[in-house]
């Protein structure tokens, strides 16, 4: 079995102990803030982001001279480095760093949950003491799991705290498969036993059209004001409501699928095979509206959150090469050609199935022949045919 890791952060408020613990947060993450700013701005003018190893002979000793602690300097050099080199990569210009924020290693802090009390080490062998707001509900949740950073920040005089937790997971003994194939417009799962008998077949709606709708208002907008949209506020308000929608609508439906799908796994005490769709976009070159779809589509959201879901309840998740899984025969290899209405039909054994199943049912055996479940490397491919086009759909 395969031991996983679960991440997530608490997110609450903080009242300094004292005026001068708010002084003294308020000037470490000022002088932070402007030491990340210094790294950017000395490796925006190279050609190539640095090693890590490179950034620790270039900026370890200044830093350590202005006071920073050992792994504060390397907080600074890291996150300095994801900055210059995420900009760089999308074409931006030189980015100018404004808020107050910093990242902070465990070797740094000293965290009593139960008492909900926080002291830093910041710069000049100083301590900031924190008391934290948050529920005992929601803390009760990260009893028993790891804290290994914070990340801290101060928005108008308050101060925010995020407390990052890991914790490991064995998964449970499983008794079947579920293979789960995300589309543009819907999400099928099927639920196999070790055998290939098909016990649950399900299909779920995505709002990608809904989310659709809000993109073409957004270009609607831009095309009747195609020179002043950016600086008229009233246009730059409604495009930005479209946007949020949009948003809105792909996080609420990811939680809402990943959730849903773990829950029915974890009934059956399922495997969870998803598909490994990590070069999708690098690797599509279709029409502009495909494109334009794909832009759109939330698929790494909903594999991230039915991975993470399956994973909080102990459930092993393995990813598969997806290609030609709906486009090749289950029972004889053969490439399929559409029947039209998504249903694909087999020139060589007659197979007929609908794509979305078939992609399933190729993802299945793809899975069974790498040894997964206590199958044997040679094993058969199984009654692919007409069992796994029947069962439960409900």
């Amino acid at each position: 079995m395969k031991v996983g890791e679960l991440v997530e952060a608490l997110k609450m408020r903080a009242l300094p102990e004292s005026s001068d613990d708010h002084g003294a947060l308020v000037e470490f993450l000022k002088l932070y803030r402007d030491a990340v700013q210094l790294a950017v701005n000395n490796l925006w003018s190279l050609n190539n982001v640095p090693s890590i190893k490179t950034l620790h002979k270039m900026f370890y000793n200044e830093l350590r001279k202005h006071g920073f602690r050992a792994h504060h300097a390397k907080q600074i050099y890291v996150y300095a480095k994801a900055i210059a080199k995420a900009s760089k990569r999308n074409g931006g210009s030189k980015p100018v760093l404004r808020r107050l924020t910093a990242r902070i290693d465990r070797y740094d802090y000293r965290l009593d949950l139960e008492n909900r009390v926080l002291i830093l080490k910041v710069h000049g062998n100083r301590e900031v003491k924190l008391r934290l707001l948050s529920s005992n509900e929601r803390i009760e949740k990260f009893k028993g799991w790891c804290n290994y950073e914070i990340a801290v920040k101060v928005v108008e005089g308050e101060v925010y705290v995020a407390v990052y937790f890991r914790k490991t997971v064995k998964p449970r003994r499983t008794e079947t498969v579920m293979t789960v194939d995300v589309n543009f417009d819907n999400v099928t799962l099927a639920v196999f036993k070790p055998g290939g008998e098909l016990l649950k077949l399900k299909r779920y709606k995505t709002p990608l059209r809904r989310i659709l709708t809000h993109r073409i208002w957004i270009e609607r907008i831009q095309r009747r004001y195609p020179r002043s949209w950016r600086f008229i506020k009233g246009v730059r308000e409604a495009i930005r409501k479209h946007g949020e929608r949009a948003r809105s609508i792909a996080w609420d439906y990811a939680h809402r699928i990943g959730d849903s799908i773990a829950e029915l796994a974890s009934r059956y005490s399922s495997i969870v095979v998803l598909e490994n769709l990590n070069k999708l976009r690098s690797n599509v070159d279709r029409s502009s509206s495909f494109n334009k779809k794909l832009s759109l589509w939330f698929y790494r959201r909903m594999l991230f959150t039915i991975s993470y879901e399956a994973l909080e309840r102990r459930l092993e998740v393995n990813y598969i090469n997806p290609v030609k899984t709906s486009s090749t025969c289950p029972r004889c290899g053969n490439r399929l050609e559409s029947n039209g209405n998504r249903v694909m039909r087999c020139t060589k054994c007659g197979f007929m199935g609908d794509r979305d199943v078939i992609a399933c049912i190729n993802l299945f055996y793809r899975y069974t022949r790498c040894g997964g479940l206590g199958v044997p490397l040679n094993a058969p491919k199984g009654d692919a045919n007409p069992r796994p086009m029947r069962g439960n759909r409900g």
